[in-house]
């Protein structure tokens, strides 16, 4: 049943729309009358207005109306079939129009064909209003991600460190982690949840709390992917996984001791001198420490390689959402590009290395799509 607002000085207009049956009528004789029923009742649904008549401002009545009020569709009602009017009213924002005397029929219809409009409408204010409300949870969600992730770092003498992120979507499923265990060595973790958005990203929290709570009392890398594995299968999240590659670097010795769970193995930046005299820089990926991903063989082990880091040294960890990176003829960057764009670097800081290849990928990608999470985190011994 239609709730319809008429607003017309003509003494016959009550009788002549009353008779209607299945629909609810309110009448006002003038403007001051029309405003004081539309600003007191929130559940009207239509309003038929006089254009003709001089104690009814018409079309105009509404714009003497709060936004919020002056939403209802309405209807231009005219007492001579006046096309100019009508086109008029239909202009400064009428729905339809009738032509007294209204016929039953002619005003069921009438009322029908714009009520369904008008129902289409509110649902499409409705949706707008919760899609706005969505928007905003997934962007405060967004920024406690963010917040989450490391934007500085604690300050570690002889170490020097850069990390960036790019999610694909507004939360993403990459994360990393810098942090400094009791015993004063320093934990290095980058992982990639499987997918991306929403479902990734509470992944990604679940997995990063785990691997840091995990890795302050268990000291071996290897050990420490282990009991996070056996954690992430344990709750049984079907579809749910994380690649994790992480170290643990001990200052005393410049060792850094890792283990691998399915993740992209980075890459040491070693400068001339580490190698020989005459050799140049260097830029080529760890070996060992092999296993698989993480959340998915609750029984899976995890070995442990080591790698000595000289004075100059650098580790470019990254997540495979940079070596997957297509242009547009669809061809990855790869790691061969990677590891060019490294390629006489090795002098720089780990932002400046950060920035070389972050550089290479645009002009290697250009306008094409971002279809994954594209992480690094970046560190350098500096003498």
């Amino acid at each position: 049943m239609a709730k319809t607002l008429i607003v017309d000085d003509d003494p016959d207009a009550e009788a002549m729309f009353s008779g209607s049956d299945g629909n609810d009528f309110f009448f006002a004789r003038s403007d001051a009358e029309a405003i004081e029923i539309l600003t007191s009742r929130d559940d009207l649904d239509i309003a038929i207005v006089a254009v003709d008549s001089e104690a009814v401002s018409g079309m105009g009545l509404f714009h003497k109306l709060d936004a919020k009020d002056a939403r209802l569709p309405r209807i231009a009602l005219s007492a001579s079939p006046d096309i100019e009017l009508l086109r008029q009213s239909l202009k400064d924002g009428a729905s339809d129009f009738m032509v007294k005397p209204v016929a039953a029929d002619e005003l069921k219809e009438t009322l029908s064909r714009v009520y369904e409009v008008c129902e289409r409408r509110r649902n499409s204010w409705k949706n707008e209003t919760e899609l706005s409300a969505i928007r905003r949870e997934i962007e405060i969600a967004s920024e406690i991600q963010r917040r989450i992730l490391p934007r500085r770092f604690p300050f570690i003498e002889g170490v020097d460190v850069f990390a960036r992120t790019l999610p694909a979507k507004d939360m993403g499923g990459d994360f990393y982690d810098l942090f400094v265990l009791p015993d004063g060595q320093i934990g290095l973790v980058i992982a990639d949840v499987s997918g991306k958005g929403i479902p990734a990203a509470f992944f990604m929290a679940v997995a990063r709390t785990l691997i840091r709570a995990t890795a302050f009392h268990e000291a071996g890398a290897g050990a420490c992917l282990e009991q996070v594995n056996r954690l992430l299968c344990r709750h049984d999240v079907p579809g749910m996984f994380v690649s994790v590659f992480y170290g643990v670097l001990d200052r005393s010795t410049w060792r850094m001791t890792y283990a691998n769970g399915g993740h992209p193995l980075p890459l040491v930046v070693r400068p001339e001198g580490n190698f020989g005299a005459g050799d140049g820089d260097g830029v080529f990926a760890l070996e060992g420490g092999r296993g698989t991903l993480l959340g998915i063989d609750e029984e899976q082990t995890y070995e442990e390689d080591e790698l000595a880091l000289a004075p100059g040294d650098g580790i470019y960890f990254y997540t495979d959402g940079l070596t997957e990176a297509f242009n547009a003829d669809h061809k990855p960057f790869g790691e061969d590009r990677l590891q060019g764009a490294m390629t006489g670097q090795a002098a720089g800081s780990p932002s400046d290395l950060a920035g070389a290849v972050a550089k290479a990928l645009s002009d290697f990608v250009g306008d094409a799509p971002q279809h994954d999470d594209i992480t690094s985190l970046v560190i350098k011994r500096v003498e």
